[in-house]
């Protein structure tokens, strides 16, 4: 496909040149500096290590226009002194030396607005500096091109008085007359100097406007959605799902996936309470349907799946990203449930704006737990070993394997286990029997009681602090979502607590402005 698009770009390059100048002859000139001038870029790839990926491939691309340019000014030059009497040799040595100055800053000016690219750091400057410096490469060799072989060239193959025949002499023409018709238009414009000052302060005046405008009006985005042919969905079950649960409801979600017309494949992921899934299209020559038209039909059939919660969603086009493009985390010493106390108001806020298409918080304080508590005057009455008691109970329930066996020259391990059917509530606990003195087997129930209460899934920190993140996906832009999510966190949060991002979004906030430096 790239060097498809190469092709095409070198012969409307080559199209275009011919157009204005006229002459085969004087093509040939620029159109020899444009592979001259891509050898010397992927030397300087080789030279600085560059591979040939997709962003160099896409600057040798870009070059090709470029690094005509310096070419086509030589050579006009050249013409010009011909058309004036000089020799062929004497006009090329003369146009060249007139045009140092310029084409020097031509390919200076050129090299320096790429250049600053590759000075960034973060994700922008992992991207893009291959990109600049190779674009850069192919601009400075050009320049080095023009000024070296292009007046040489010039000198052996145009000839005096070819512009003024042909095609040559009809363009030629034309842009005598369109000369002649700018200049006089140009001497009435400084005539009126006045009108031109105060136009130019007029424009210049609304580019500073554009310029600190555009950037507070528009929408910021970190990359635009690209169509990968690729939908996947985190799964989400309830806190005491099982794994058999789990993986009935998502079977379900992968049928979803499966009766797509254009499905390639499916994949699932599950455990116990969280999983993902998804879906690979075929190849865009055998579908017509984008990506994006299939998500509306998936999540209205996904979210009549009962047991589970599963929003589609399209992978982001750049690395280092979460699962869901909005990624705000709030930060604080205070405890975990204060932290999501806050950030449920938010979120709510952030819902009733019709912020996101689908949103979530990371911390759930609904995950059942049975805590075993002894009675230490029983066990001590009993003369029980409380090392031997939690080995006997890691032993039934742990999962923890204890040894090996061979069979037929394979090792396997020994996982002590009660069976499944005996331990799928916390209550059957209590019939665990521990080893006592001289062997005695004693009920857990003798010595310790259950006491069950609710905590949180998962304690998250960030940064050495207590952290709760709301992520998921916004109906609106992702610089829109994290701004509303930013002004309602300072009108609830307390003093003391702290914004972050991750994904995503904090590539969004640290990267997506740097061109700007707003």
């Amino acid at each position: 496909e790239v060097v498809k698009t190469l092709i095409d770009t070198l012969l409307i390059v080559m199209v275009v040149i011919f157009l204005f100048l006229g002459s085969f002859r004087s093509v040939v000139v620029p159109v020899v500096a444009i592979p001259i001038s891509l050898i010397g870029a992927l030397f300087l790839m080789q030279l600085f290590g560059f591979s040939l990926n997709l962003l160099t491939l896409l600057a040798i691309v870009l070059s090709v226009g470029l690094v005509v340019d310096d070419a086509i000014v030589v050579v006009e030059n050249v013409e010009r002194h011909m058309r004036e009497g000089m020799s062929r040799m004497n006009a090329a040595l003369v146009g060249a030396r007139e045009l140092i100055g310029p084409i020097i800053a031509m390919t200076i000016t050129l090299a320096a607005v790429y250049t600053p690219i590759a000075l960034q750091g973060g994700l922008t400057g992992a991207l893009f500096r291959e990109f600049a410096l190779t674009l850069a490469g192919a601009v400075f060799i050009s320049g080095v091109v023009a000024l070296t072989l292009s007046p040489m060239m010039s000198a052996h193959l145009l000839r005096a008085g070819h512009t003024d025949k042909g095609f040559s002499g009809v363009v030629n023409r034309t842009f005598d007359r369109f000369r002649d018709w700018y200049g006089s238009h140009l001497d009435r414009t400084l005539n009126a100097r006045p009108a031109v000052y105060i136009f130019w302060a007029g424009i210049s005046l609304l580019a500073v406007l554009m310029f600190a405008t555009i950037p507070k009006l528009g929408t910021k985005e970190l990359a635009p959605k690209e169509d990968q042919g690729v939908i996947f969905g985190i799964i989400t079950a309830p806190a005491n799902a099982t794994i058999d649960d789990t993986i009935r409801y998502a079977d379900a979600a992968g049928k979803v996936f499966q009766n797509i017309p254009d499905t390639r494949f499916t994949f699932q992921v599950t455990s116990p309470d969280t999983g993902f899934g998804g879906m690979v299209l075929k190849p865009w020559g055998v579908r017509k349907t984008p990506t994006k038209a299939y998500l509306p039909q998936i999540q209205a059939k996904l979210g009549a799946i009962p047991g589970i919660q599963m929003f589609p969603i399209m992978p982001s086009a750049l690395p280092g990203a979460d699962n869901f493009p909005v990624s705000f985390v709030i930060t604080s010493t205070a405890d975990q449930e204060r932290i999501l106390e806050f950030a449920k108001q938010i979120f709510a806020k952030a819902m009733q704006a019709h912020i996101f298409q689908f949103g979530d918080i990371d911390t759930k304080i609904d995950q059942p737990q049975a805590q075993i508590n002894f009675d230490h005057d029983k066990v001590s009455a009993l003369g029980l070993d409380m090392q031997q008691v939690g080995a006997d109970i890691s032993a039934s329930i742990g999962g923890n394997y204890v040894n090996r066996f061979n069979i037929e020259g394979r090792s396997y391990k020994v996982i002590p286990q009660i069976k499944r059917v005996d331990r799928l509530n916390p209550e059957q606990l209590k019939n665990i029997y521990v080893s006592g003195p001289n062997n005695q087997l004693i009920p857990l129930s003798t010595v310790a009681s259950i006491n069950h209460k609710t905590v949180a899934r998962s304690l998250n920190r960030m940064q050495q602090l207590n952290a709760v993140t709301i992520s998921g996906v916004p109906a609106v832009s992702l610089d829109a979502a994290l701004k509303f999510l930013q002004n309602e966190a300072n009108k609830i949060l307390p003093k003391g607590y702290v914004l972050d991002y991750t994904g995503e979004s904090r590539q969004l906030q640290t990267e997506g402005s740097k061109f700007l430096g707003v």
